[in-house]
């Protein structure tokens, strides 16, 4: 790394000189891609599937294609039968991509399909998405699945010391393969239980009895024990998904009654679309996510929300807006709170926020391709506005390796770009553009999750 950073630093010092232009940025750019390259990245959030799952199952460019890609396909016009064919893995190849192309041209320029196209041109050496190169591009899919994939992908070519796991296929905690990952836990069951049924899946789970708040509350913490036992190093909620998330101080006598509504099943419960603005159980529902707060602060550990952009098609995009938070970050001081996504479109609102919170973090996982230009946009902004070690700038947000890969070079490339123009405006000198780079990457998501990493 020293080599690197005096090369850097010997090329910066002819470059930075009076008669900068549109070139000298670009050189700029592209010395410190270079410098950067080399940073090993901590990917503050992941999804990937454990390997044997992995390479057990069919893969495909229409399994890799299905996480993101089609979203925009849809949004696109892809429906019905079509889409139904598209998911169909039984379906001919040929039909499958006759189902696909028309919406794939309308897609392909999003940040999803260029995630989709760097996978397929750089780990499987296709340089043309089409239904000529189809059957190739899964033939050389097929051959890489094989145990080893993801030391090729995750280690050698992505630089990646470690990832924060979203394992949401795991009720029971699980430990994760440690020479790839590290534990982030979920327990929204636990705080918007629907139904009787979705009590008793909670008794099962916990192996405690719940007949009101002080067994549902006991539940929670013996998941949250096991949890620290399996090296949980974050606690993660994606509510935002089912509800706005502001949650407000609601007493226990409160809480209790919604909670004993819930086990006497006399509500009706609100369907579709609804079910993401109607609460009926909405005091229990606070009142638990509090208790997981003072969880985590008694525990030490830090707390990743989705806030922002949903992903699949439709919902109530202000359900998410990071400034429904607020008096969490009065209430709990103590605990580190990381806010996914840029807030993409909040990301003003989420800087605003990360620059008068101590306790806040904002975090640009998945947001290089939501929009690799609004990420640019906004990393230019939190850079004026945020202290940088603030910052994290990189998390996958993917099922699978090759796609985790893609997203890891847009956001370095991003992240070199920002920080060339930061340079060359005068913002900062080339030792701390360098020293930017290392923080947003590695060293402030490292000091959040790497202290308790087992």
């Amino acid at each position: 790394m020293s080599m690197g950073r005096r090369t850097f630093f010997g090329s910066v010092s002819a470059l930075a000189a009076p008669q900068e232009s549109a070139g000298t940025e670009r050189e700029l750019k592209t010395e410190l891609l270079q410098a950067i390259e080399g940073i090993p990245l901590v990917n503050t959030h992941a999804h990937i599937i454990p390997e044997g799952d992995r390479t057990s199952s069919r893969i495909d460019f229409f399994t890799l294609a299905g996480h993101y890609a089609i979203n925009d396909l849809i949004s696109a016009g892809l429906s019905g039968g079509d889409l139904a064919v598209v998911r169909n893995p039984d379906a001919p190849q040929a039909r499958r991509w006759q189902a696909f192309e028309p919406f794939w041209q309308s897609a392909r320029l999003t940040g999803y399909g260029q995630a989709l196209r760097i996978a397929i041109e750089d780990i499987y050496g296709i340089d043309r998405i089409s239904g000529s190169t189809l059957p190739e591009i899964n033939r050389r899919i097929e051959a890489a699945n094989r145990p080893g994939l993801y030391e090729e992908i995750l280690i050698r070519r992505s630089n990646i010391a470690y990832s924060v796991l979203d394992d949401y296929w795991n009720a029971a905690p699980v430990r994760p393969d440690s020479k790839f990952f590290v534990s982030a836990r979920k327990f929204d069951r636990f705080v918007t239980p629907q139904s009787s049924a979705d009590v008793h899946k909670l008794e099962a789970l916990t192996d405690v009895s719940i007949t009101g708040l002080a067994g549902l509350k006991r539940a929670m913490e013996t998941s949250f024990e096991q949890s620290l036992g399996i090296g949980m190093v974050t606690v993660k909620s994606t509510l935002a998904y089912n509800r706005e998330i502001h949650y407000a101080e609601v007493p226990e006598r409160d809480a209790e009654a919604s909670l004993q509504s819930l086990l006497r099943g006399n509500r009706t419960l609100p369907a579709g679309f609804r079910s993401r603005v109607e609460r009926p159980f909405r005091p229990l529902e606070d009142h638990m996510f509090h208790h997981l707060m003072g969880l985590a602060a008694a525990n030490g550990v830090p707390v990743q929300i989705h806030t922002g952009l949903h992903a699949g098609n439709g919902n109530f995009i202000e359900n998410s807006k990071p400034t429904h938070l607020t008096n969490l970050f009065f209430l709990f001081p103590q605990v580190q709170f990381d806010l996914f996504h840029m807030s993409y479109p909040y990301t003003g609102e989420a800087s605003a926020i990360a620059k008068v919170f101590p306790n806040v973090h904002i975090d640009l996982c998945w947001a290089h391709i939501i929009s690799p230009s609004a990420a640019r946009r906004a990393l230019h902004e939190m850079l004026d506005t945020v202290p940088s070690n603030k910052i994290f700038g990189y998390g996958g947000d993917y099922r699978y390796p090759e796609l985790s890969y893609a997203h890891a070079k847009i956001a370095r490339r991003n992240v070199a770009q920002v920080l060339a123009e930061k340079l060359s405006e005068g913002s900062c000198s080339e030792e701390e553009a360098l020293q930017l780079g290392r923080k947003l990457l590695h060293d402030n998501p490292d000091a959040l999750f790497g202290k308790n990493r087992g």
